[in-house]
């Protein structure tokens, strides 16, 4: 008979909940009946240890997480600026995010362990502040001019100098890539540090809509 894995119940189910994953769609990960998997969540009875481990890379969550006594500190949500209509963060963007938050805080953490100096326009406005004048400052910045960009390349211009005055730049293509991300759902997001300002964008979306939100996200938080 298979070893039982006696994890927590409460931290078994929230990190099934914490990626938005179905008690369904995890079940037919061990090929199992959902009402098997909300026992092991309720604690009434076990997984062997090869199931547990196979939803922990389901959930992206290391194995030993499930035998924690209670559930986490997990990283805080990101603000979201997003239409009132847009859809429900998914599997996939939850995933991205999640990627995208442990990058940046290990960076984070290792530039202020450095003594790494602040960018200073991260956090310079606040929402209440002229759209105007914030987005003259992110142009002024980083030193862009828009419709003289070289090479008619705006995507490449502004990566380029965004990554010059020390901001992390990211794109799906590059993480993850497996997963389809819907531009309805999720057009990208700005994690506004001191020490590791980032920023995620769909290259699909162009930098109109997408980098340029992302960069005011870097400056009205903080």
């Amino acid at each position: 008979m298979a070893d039982k894995a006696y994890i927590t119940p409460i931290v078994f189910k929230w990190a099934r909940e914490s990626a938005k994953i179905s008690a369904e769609i995890a079940a037919s990960k061990v090929n199992i009946p959902s009402e098997r998997l909300l026992e092991w969540e309720a604690g009434t009875s076990q997984p062997t240890i090869k199931q547990a481990q196979t939803l922990a890379k389901a959930y992206k969550r290391p194995f030993a997480l499930f035998f924690l006594p209670d559930i986490p500190r997990d990283f805080q949500p990101l603000q979201d600026f997003r239409r009132s209509d847009s859809k429900a963060l998914s599997t996939g963007s939850v995933f991205i995010i999640r990627e995208i938050q442990q990058k940046q805080a290990w960076i984070s953490e290792t530039n202020r362990e450095n003594s790494e100096r602040k960018y200073p326009f991260v956090g310079r406005f606040t929402v209440k502040d002229n759209p105007a004048e914030v987005a003259q400052d992110i142009l002024n910045t980083l030193g862009i001019s828009p419709g003289k960009y070289p090479n008619g390349n705006a995507v490449k211009e502004w990566i380029e100098k965004a990554e010059a005055k020390g901001i992390f730049v990211s794109r799906t293509s590059f993480i993850n890539s497996h997963l389809t991300l819907d531009s309805d759902e999720l057009q990208g997001f700005a994690i506004a540090d001191p020490y590791a300002p980032f920023v995620l964008s769909i290259p699909k979306i162009g930098p109109r809509r997408s980098y340029s939100h992302s960069y005011t996200s870097l400056r009205t938080s903080g």
